[in-house]
């Protein structure tokens, strides 16, 4: 099976996890698709390296749309809250919406930030991987009189 052999090449060990969501990523693109996916990311500053880490972290990512990569990662880059290590190294973050997720988030903890509000600002991970109604808890009803709406 090449796609077996391929994901082998990347270095992931065959007990993990991520090697069958690896196989079911690889195989569900060809090779050019792989390639433009490659591409796609090198043009926004990953390194061949980079790219290889984030696909072994998190294999699913390679099936988003090409413009949700460059959307999620311009939009990541531009808030000053990560950079390209900070995505290699959690390229979950990839599959979050901007508009539903990042933004609306990032703006409240903005706020919350100027006015001095947290005693520890949380991860954007963390943040990020929040339920609703967990960041609601804990970053909006708390604070409810002093967000700007």
């Amino acid at each position: 099976m090449d796609f077996v052999r391929r994901v082998d090449e990347m270095g992931f060990d065959r007990k993990s996890k991520m090697f069958l969501s690896a196989i079911r990523t690889i195989s569900s693109m060809s090779l050019e698709t792989w390639e433009m996916k490659m591409k796609l990311f090198q043009s926004l500053g990953f390194s061949e390296k980079g790219v290889l880490a984030a696909f072994r972290r998190a294999p699913q990512v390679f099936c988003i749309s090409e413009k949700k990569i460059k959307e999620v990662t311009e939009m990541l880059l531009s808030s000053g809250k990560a950079d390209i290590a900070f995505i290699v190294s959690h390229p979950s973050l990839l599959i979050c919406s901007v508009e539903h997720r990042l933004k609306p988030r990032l703006q409240v903890m903005e706020n919350l930030e100027k006015k001095n509000l947290l005693r520890k600002i949380p991860s954007l991970t963390t943040i990020c991987w929040y339920t609703d109604q967990k960041f609601a808890e804990k970053f909006v009803i708390p604070y409810a009189n002093e967000l700007e709406v």
